[in-house]
């Protein structure tokens, strides 16, 4: 069975790249695909819009999809909560008031940085509020959606005052959004990024033992609460950077991880790369029918992905209350 689910999640982001890559305005087809890489001097027009659009947008959907979902895993270990998501713990509105600082400044090259301060004053919120009272899973997620509200909109207030003309801009990309992403953001992406996936697998055993609980935990050696703070800063700068690339794409934390759990099981050596694989094949494929499904608009990718996971977090909202008597 777990030989089939790895099999499944390959195939899954085979398709999902290809799929990304070759839908768009003019569908390409694999054939037509080969025919660009092998002679791209014979298909100028082709490979300008292969190399210099889809390619880096599709690399872009992945890493946003993937930083998102794995966020989602290790709060979901380190709070035991199912719910927990950067989105709903207010922690991608926090980066969002990190950048509209940035761009106010005028420190776009200096955009993620930016990002993951707002991220970390989220967190740090979030902690003190949690610190302040004994506060149940429920109470702290309610926390951090009223979080994620107050400092999107303080955020888009900013932008409106501050920068009329970029308005529009703004509450598309508030939406989520995969068009607008800059290039130079994306180019160092895998530097921050990618040691922070590498550092999460190679712990991944500590997060095993997050999700037995906290008394488990100490049993064990662990000192929760300082190694928490350590999860949290890798959290914070995952998602400060998915939402310098992005925006703010919702429930994607949420929906993917539990997806993974049912297909390879809660061990965590398997969950973290099953999780890279399908937050950024499910972005893909999201962004992918975000740009197609009403040609030649575009739809923000959040819309999609808020759909879907909205379904979702409703569902699990019921189900989690049920069992904790909210």
């Amino acid at each position: 069975m777990k030989k089939k689910a790895s099999l499944l999640i390959i195939t899954l982001t085979g398709v999902a790249i290809l799929t990304g890559v070759c839908s768009g305005i003019e569908t390409y087809s694999p054939l037509k695909l080969i025919r660009i890489f092998s002679k791209p001097y014979d298909y100028q027009f082709e490979s300008t819009i292969l190399f210099q659009i889809r390619i880096p947008r599709v690399w872009c959907a992945f890493l946003v999809g993937s930083g998102l979902s794995l966020s989602g895993l290790i709060l979901q270990a380190i709070l035991k909560n199912p719910l927990a998501e950067s989105y709903i713990l207010g922690i991608s509105g926090g980066a969002s008031i990190g950048i509209a600082a940035g761009i106010i400044l005028g420190q776009m090259a200096s955009i993620p940085v930016f990002a993951f301060a707002g991220s970390i004053l989220s967190i740090l919120v979030l902690l003190l509020a949690a610190s302040i009272r004994k506060l149940s899973a429920g109470t702290l997620i309610l926390i951090g959606i009223m979080l994620n509200f107050i400092f999107s909109s303080f955020s888009l207030l900013v932008i409106t005052l501050l920068q009329k003309e970029r308005f529009m801009e703004a509450v598309i990309w508030f939406m989520g959004n995969l068009s607008s992403y800059q290039s130079d953001v994306l180019k160092i992406a895998p530097l921050f990024l990618l040691p922070a996936y590498a550092v999460t697998w190679l712990f991944w055993k500590q997060l095993n033992i997050f999700s037995m609980g906290e008394e488990k935990s100490v049993a064990l050696g662990l000192d929760p609460e300082k190694k928490k703070y350590i999860w949290f800063v890798i959290t914070g700068l995952i998602t400060g950077y998915c939402v310098s690339l992005a925006g703010l794409v919702g429930f994607v934390g949420l929906v993917i991880p539990h997806a993974v759990r049912i297909l390879v099981g809660a061990d965590h050596k398997k969950t973290i790369p099953s999780t890279i694989l399908v937050g950024g094949s499910f972005l893909i494929l999201a962004d992918t029918l975000a740009r197609t499904i009403v040609q030649p608009i575009e739809i923000p990718v959040g819309v999609i992905s808020g759909f879907f996971g909205g379904i979702i977090f409703v569902f699990l909202l019921l189900k989690t209350a049920r069992k904790q008597k909210w």
